[in-house]
C-alpha cells in the first residue's frame, strides 16, 4: 500500500474509533493545559485534596498528586484528555462564571467543624489551610457532581479557532482552525492499564484559511490535514507515581508551553506536531521527577508525522516544590541522513502568587557531514492572575542561530491576556513584535522590526 493511502486509512480508522467510542457512557470532557496551571495549582488544593469533602492523605508510595501535567492529563507529558482531577480543576477553578462540580456538596459532610475553607501557599508564609480527610478520592462520587471519578471509558474533544492578523503586511487577516481533535481512553478493570489515542485535524495556514487571504503557496491534499498525535498503551498508578508506556506520544522536553510558535517549541523542533514512537518510563513522587525515553520518528506512512527519520533518546528530571520548580531536559537524535542533534537545557518556575514566573534555556548542537552548528534559545514568561478566570502575560522569546559564526538572532515580545468566562470556554488575545539582529559583511549589526501581529483565539472543549 502506498504511504498516501496508508495515512488516509490510519487517520480515518482512528478518527472513527474515537468518535464512536466517545458516545459511550462515562466520558470525561477534556482540554489542553499549560505549565502555568501546574505552578498555580498549589493555590487550588481542592483539585486533589478535596474541601469540603476531605479525602485521605495516603502514604508517599501511593500518592497520585504532584505539580506536573500527569495530574490533569492522561498523557504524562501533558495535553489531550483530562483526568478526573484535571476536569475538576478546569471546571471548578478556571472559569469566572458557570456551574462548578462542588456546588451541590454540603460544607460539613466529611470534615469536622472548624475545618479551613481553602488551602493556599504564599511566598514567605509557606503552605496552610488544608486538613486531610479519611476517604480515598475515588469514593467521593458526589463531590465530583456529574464527573465520574474513575470511569472505564472516557472521551472528549478540543476545538480552537485562531485569527492571525499581520500588521503592515501585504495580505490581510487569516482565520483558521488551530485545533480540532477527539480523544479516547480506556482503563480496563485492573485500573493500572490505559489504552489511549487522539486524532484530528492538523492546523495549516496555507490551506485552511477560512478568509482566503493567506500567502500564495502549495496547498496540501486533504488527507495531509489529518493526524493521529498519540496512540499508546500505558501502565501507571505504580508505586511513587511511576509509569511506563509504549506507542506514539509527545516526547518529554522543556516546559511544553501551549504556544507552539514560540522559539523554544517550533524553532527548537518541539511544536504541536512533534510526536515519536517508542518506549518511555518515569517516576514522580512528591516532589522529584524523572523520565527517560528511547524512540523512532519520521515514519512517512503515519498521518501527521513530520519529523526527520531517525532514532533518539531523551531524559528529563528535577524537582517541583510548592514555591519553585527546577529541572532540565536532554535529547539526542541520530537521523538517517547522518545528522546528529543534541538538545539540552534547564527549566525553572517561581510561584509568587498572584504572579508566576517560568523560563527555559536551550542549547542545540547539530552535526552533518563534518559541519557543526550551534543555536541558543531563551524563553521567559510573567503571568499575573488578575481575578478568577482572568490573567495577563508578558513573554520574551530569544534565539541565536549562529553561535559559532556571524550575528543572527531574533527577539519576540508578546503581550497578552486570557479569560475563562464560562465553563469549558476560553478566550486569548496577544500582540507580538519580533526584532531581527543580523551582521553584514563589514561586521556591523543591523537591528530592525521584523514583524508585528495580533492573535485572537477561541477555545471550547467538551
Amino acid at each position: 500500500m502506498k504511504p498516501h493511502a496508508t495515512r488516509l486509512l490510519i487517520a480515518a480508522v482512528a478518527t472513527l474509533v474515537v468518535a464512536v467510542l466517545g458516545l459511550l457512557p462515562g466520558y470525561v470532557p477534556t482540554s489542553g493545559a499549560t505549565p502555568i496551571y501546574a505552578v498555580r495549582s498549589v493555590h487550588a488544593c481542592d483539585t486533589c485534596h478535596i474541601e469540603p469533602a476531605g479525602w485521605a492523605n495516603p502514604e508517599m508510595r501511593d500518592r497520585r498528586c504532584s505539580l506536573d501535567c500527569s495530574v490533569c492529563h492522561v498523557s504524562p507529558t501533558g495535553g489531550g484528555m483530562r483526568t478526573s482531577s484535571g476536569l475538576f480543576y478546569g471546571t471548578q477553578v478556571l472559569p469566572t462564571w458557570g456551574p462548578r462540580p462542588s456546588d451541590h456538596t454540603e460544607d460539613d459532610k466529611y470534615l469536622p467543624d472548624g475545618h479551613p475553607g481553602q488551602g493556599r501557599y504564599r511566598s514567605g508564609e509557606g503552605f496552610s489551610g488544608w486538613w486531610p480527610g479519611e476517604l480515598d478520592s475515588t469514593e467521593l462520587e458526589d463531590r465530583y457532581g456529574s464527573i465520574t471519578p474513575d470511569p472505564v471509558v472516557r472521551a472528549g474533544g478540543d476545538f480552537r479557532v485562531m485569527q492571525y492578523t499581520p500588521i503592515g503586511a501585504a495580505y490581510g487577516p487569516m482565520l483558521f482552525p488551530m485545533q480540532a481533535e477527539l480523544y479516547l481512553a480506556a482503563r480496563p478493570q485492573n485500573k493500572k492499564t490505559v489504552i489511549y489515542a487522539d486524532a484530528g485535524l492538523k492546523s495549516s495556514r496555507s490551506g485552511l484559511n477560512i478568509l482566503g487571504s493567506d500567502l500564495d503557496g502549495p496547498v496540501a491534499d486533504a488527507v495531509d490535514y489529518f493526524r493521529v498525535r498519540e496512540a499508546f498503551v500505558m501502565v501507571d498508578r505504580l508505586p511513587y507515581k511511576s509509569y511506563v508506556r509504549a506507542g506514539r506520544f509527545n516526547p518529554a522536553y522543556g516546559l511544553r508551553i501551549p504556544d507552539h510558535t514560540s522559539f523554544v517549541r517550533r524553532a527548537l523542533g518541539f511544536d504541536q506536531d512533534r510526536q515519536v514512537f517508542g518506549l518511555e518510563g518515569g517516576i514522580n513522587p512528591n516532589y522529584p521527577y524523572a523520565n527517560v525515553a528511547v524512540f523512532r520518528e519520521g515514519i512517512e506512512a503515519w498521518p501527521g508525522d513530520t519529523g526527520a527519520p531517525g532514532w533518539g533518546v531523551g531524559a528529563t528530571g528535577g524537582v517541583r516544590e510548592l514555591g519553585w520548580h527546577a529541572g532540565g531536559s536532554v535529547m539526542t537524535v541520530f537521523e538517517d541522513d547522518g545528522a546528529t542533534e543534541l538538545t539540552l537545557g534547564p527549566q525553572y518556575a517561581l510561584n509568587l502568587y498572584p504572579l508566576v514566573v517560568i523560563g527555559e534555556v536551550d542549547l542545540q548542537h547539530r552535526t552533518l557531514d563534518g559541519e557543526a552548528s550551534q543555536k541558543l534559545f531563551v524563553y521567559q514568561e510573567l503571568n499575573y492572575l488578575i481575578s478568577r478566570g482572568v490573567s495577563a502575560k508578558l513573554k520574551v522569546d530569544w534565539r541565536d542561530d549562529g553561535l559559532d559564526s556571524e550575528q543572527n538572532s531574533a527577539t519576540r515580545l508578546t503581550l497578552g491576556g486570557e479569560w475563562h468566562p464560562w465553563t469549558r470556554f476560553h478566550l486569548e488575545a496577544q500582540y507580538l513584535r519580533q526584532y531581527q539582529y543580523i551582521s553584514n559583511d563589514s561586521g556591523d549589526v543591523a537591528i530592525g522590526l521584523f514583524a508585528q501581529s495580533s492573535v485572537l483565539m477561541l477555545h471550547g472543549w467538551f
